[in-house]
């Protein structure tokens, strides 16, 4: 009897304590491996932005040579009376800062200026969402888009004050195809 009144309690202690040393555990790694990783993110952050930008960026050459022009015009399209077709055509995009982007564009607001960082983000997702509509006009039988907009949002978690968290880049326009 007096072996079981000890061994109940301890396996209770341990099963009660096992949730808080695995906290202590993963707290002391974080702890240790967050140097690291800020060195690693201050070294290779942008790298993954501007590999999207790059593949965005061949991909409107590609299609600007294959059609020999780029499709896109914010023009209303009243210099030509053939069009036989017309349809709304849009894309859209959501963009955001990685984790490390933000702790740039933090320490940058501290010292004051532009916050380079954070206009590459738009401009990429930007650039993204003009070629997925180019793309969209396109696989939509399309020869041009006409009156093109951009318009831009803010995206911040729900009950967050001022905390952006992404961009949502909606393109839009009128695709029409000429007879």
């Amino acid at each position: 009897m007096t072996e079981w009144a000890v061994i109940i309690p301890l396996a209770i202690g341990s099963i009660c304590a096992l949730p808080l040393l695995l906290l202590a555990a993963f707290g002391m790694l974080y702890a240790f491996a967050y140097p690291f990783m800020l060195i690693w993110a201050f070294f290779f952050s942008g790298k993954r932005l501007d590999d999207q930008i790059a593949d965005t960026t061949s991909r409107e050459i590609s299609l600007r040579d294959s059609l020999g022009r780029d499709p896109l015009t914010t023009l209303d399209g009243g210099y030509r009376t053939d069009i036989t077709e017309c349809g709304v055509i849009w894309a859209g995009v959501v963009f955001g800062p990685s984790h490390w982007h933000l702790l740039i564009g933090f320490i940058n607001n501290l010292i004051g200026g532009s916050i380079d960082i954070l206009q590459k983000v738009v401009a990429a997702g930007r650039a993204e969402a003009m070629q997925r509509l180019r793309e969209n006009a396109v696989s939509n039988g399309y020869d041009d888009v006409i009156n093109v907009r951009i318009d831009t949002s803010d995206m911040a978690p729900q009950g967050a004050q001022s905390k952006v968290k992404a961009v949502e880049v909606f393109a839009y326009g009128t695709g029409v195809k000429y007879g």
